[in-house]
């Protein structure tokens, strides 16, 4: 069950399992490491919140809809394994056993107060991939500028600098040739 509801955390960015506490996702989005050439996948931080107090166990109706279309069963079937797997969890807890989640963390009780040990700071389902920069000199793609498609080769060409241009542009030394009216060239 732990692996099922691990799933729905991930799907929905939320989980809350009265009377035990509630787990939310907080985003870390994918980042570049440029030293390491990779990319790191998106993660989240696992924050939980404990329930103080009388907490209304039943009234899940979208995890147990979810979990009886994800394990293919009916919707009282899928309360009733709910039920009894949180009822399970708080009796472990209750008894100071610690349970461990695995790999998401470890919910223990410290008096009547329930807290939860994540595993690693950031989690994730996905994995790093190895990512390394494509230089092709003089490549030209298609690109939008404002409104207006162009490619990168005529934006390099536009963005050159007066002397640049200079540089850039062929020098034609010699001979100059003037072509007449009649079509015959004069040198």
């Amino acid at each position: 069950m732990f692996d099922t509801l691990a799933q729905y955390l991930f799907e929905f960015k939320s989980l809350a399992l009265p009377p035990i506490g509630s787990f939310e996702l907080e985003d870390k989005g994918a980042a570049a490491d440029f030293a390491a050439s990779t990319i790191a996948a998106p993660s989240w931080v696992i924050i939980f919140k404990p329930y103080y107090g009388n907490v209304e166990t039943g009234g899940n109706s979208t995890l147990s809809s979810w979990l009886a279309a994800n394990e293919k069963m009916s919707v009282n079937e899928a309360e009733g394994r709910l039920n009894n797997f949180i009822a399970d969890l708080q009796s472990r807890l209750n008894s100071g056993e610690p349970v461990n989640w695995p790999q998401l963390g470890t919910l223990v009780k410290k008096g009547t107060q329930i807290y939860f040990e994540p595993a690693a700071a950031y989690i994730s389902p996905f994995t790093d991939v190895t990512a390394k920069k494509s230089n092709q000199e003089n490549a030209s793609h298609h690109t939008l500028v404002g409104d207006r498609e162009t490619t990168t080769a005529q934006m390099r060409e536009q963005l050159l600098l007066p002397d640049e241009k200079e540089e850039a542009a062929p020098h034609n030394v010699g001979i100059i040739r003037y072509f007449t009216d009649s079509g015959g060239l004069v040198s």
